[in-house]
């Protein structure tokens, strides 16, 4: 049986929660690390205010749809393009997610077929039905004919930075991420291998406009600056 944790925070609001704002963003929570950096980049360069909100997609979109003041929504473009209630105007595409099996430090993993063997006792996972990296990784455990062995051990979570958390703590032996949440936790980590991209759907992240107030912050996601932001966390 797998093991469920119950997680009450769902969302995590950076900036505050009017929504107040010259502009407010939205993204995944796997994805939290790059834009904060390149929101902090483009305030310095703009003077601007950005309000930022973080979390689940459902959740996220959840707010945008019901507070009608977010200007961006980022994540997987499969998700965005059938979101209720929500008219894009235009995707920036941002780059290709990538999954990572990542282990805590004093473990050591070569191989995500690892996670089958006796050593990984709990191997932590974000929900399988609304996060884009638990659905990647159910299907890599499918696809690798994992599932029998691993699914005893999987400890589901909300999001990817829950996952991560569990790793840096030690509370799983070894977990599902993608490869920017990873990278930004690497000294907190024992390491991460990638997973064959074929055994999983491709994600393509991107960027929703939905109101021209997020021109200004969209032109800048195409700077160098901010590309090179993107490029270091594995986008």
């Amino acid at each position: 049986m797998r093991k469920s944790l119950a997680i009450s925070a769902i969302l995590i609001f950076v900036a505050t929660a009017t929504l107040a704002e010259d502009l407010v963003i939205g993204a995944g929570a796997g994805y939290r690390r790059p834009m904060a950096e390149a929101v902090a980049a483009y305030e310095a360069l703009s003077g601007k205010s950005v309000g930022e909100v973080y979390g689940n997609m459902g959740q996220v979109l959840g707010q945008a749809r019901e507070s009608g003041k977010m200007a961006m929504v980022c994540g997987d473009k499969a998700v965005l393009a059938k979101a209720e209630g929500l008219t894009f105007e235009r995707f920036l595409p941002m780059g290709k997610g990538k999954l990572v099996v990542a282990f805590r430090k004093g473990m050591s993993l070569a191989d995500p077929a690892k996670l089958a063997e006796n050593d990984i006792t709990k191997v932590g996972i974000p929900d399988e039905k609304s996060a884009i990296y638990g659905k990647a990784g159910r299907q890599y455990l499918d696809h690798a004919g994992l599932g029998a062995k691993v699914d005893p051990k999987l400890v589901t979570v909300a999001t990817v930075p829950q996952v991560t958390a569990y790793l840096t703590t030690g509370d799983v032996d070894a977990g599902f991420l993608n490869i920017t949440d990873a990278i930004g936790a690497k000294d907190d980590l024992g390491g991460w291998v990638e997973v064959d991209p074929s055994l999983y759907q491709p994600i393509d992240i991107t960027c929703g406009v939905l109101d021209a107030s997020a021109e200004g912050f969209a032109a800048f996601l195409a700077t160098p600056p901010a590309q090179e932001i993107l490029h270091h966390y594995g986008l």
